[in-house]
């Protein structure tokens, strides 16, 4: 049986932090990011302690593991359940992340066709990005769409999704439904997904 796995966007952070160890404070920078862990730049000499804790100017501490060192960057994993680590994740992108980087899942331009069901109609449009958490479309005919409305195309079954900003044509959809069902849905479409025996 084939198992689905989520990959995470990595976000590159490039802010200063610190890391704290029984030995004292080390000064780092953060270079990139995600929900699992981190890779750190050392601005000082880390004294051999596998567990610590990084610090963000403005948010608690995150507990940390060391998971590799390459010369004077170290790669990290972040311990504790997962709500935590999320909803730290989000604090620190939604401070320090770009747009793209606020983004959860990596997003793939394609162009393919598709219809939007609104209100009980069915509206032609184009899809312009997909990923596990939404698309962005282009409708063919300017139309007052919002609300709940699903998203079809030929290459997948449908996708239940909220209308969360419109700009003319243009349409940014978040799919309501969890991201492992949508990864089902789409398959092998898209790179956030990948398939391991």
């Amino acid at each position: 049986m084939t198992e689905l796995r989520l990959v995470e966007q990595q976000v590159a952070l490039m802010q200063p932090a610190k890391i704290h160890t029984p030995g004292g404070i080390v000064d780092c920078e953060v270079q990139l990011i995600s929900r699992q862990g981190a890779r750190l730049r050392l601005l000082g000499q880390l004294q051999g302690s596998a567990q610590f804790f990084l610090a963000f100017r403005g948010f608690g501490q995150l507990s940390c593991r060391l998971k590799q060192t390459d010369g004077d960057c170290i790669e990290v994993t972040f311990s504790g359940d997962a709500e935590s680590r999320d909803a730290i994740f989000q604090d620190i992108i939604d401070r320090f992340g770009d747009e793209e980087g606020r983004r959860r899942f990596l997003r793939r331009s394609v162009l393919w066709p598709g219809q939007l069901v609104a209100q009980g109609k069915k509206l032609s449009c184009t899809i312009l990005n997909m990923s596990l958490g939404g698309a962005k479309i282009v409708l063919s005919d300017e139309a007052g769409v919002s609300g709940s409305v699903t998203l079809e195309g030929a290459r997948f079954e449908g996708l239940q999704a909220t209308v969360e900003w419109r700009s003319g044509r243009l349409l940014g959809l978040q799919f309501d439904q969890d991201p492992a069902q949508v990864a089902r849905v789409l398959g092998s479409l898209l790179p956030a997904i990948k398939a391991s025996a």
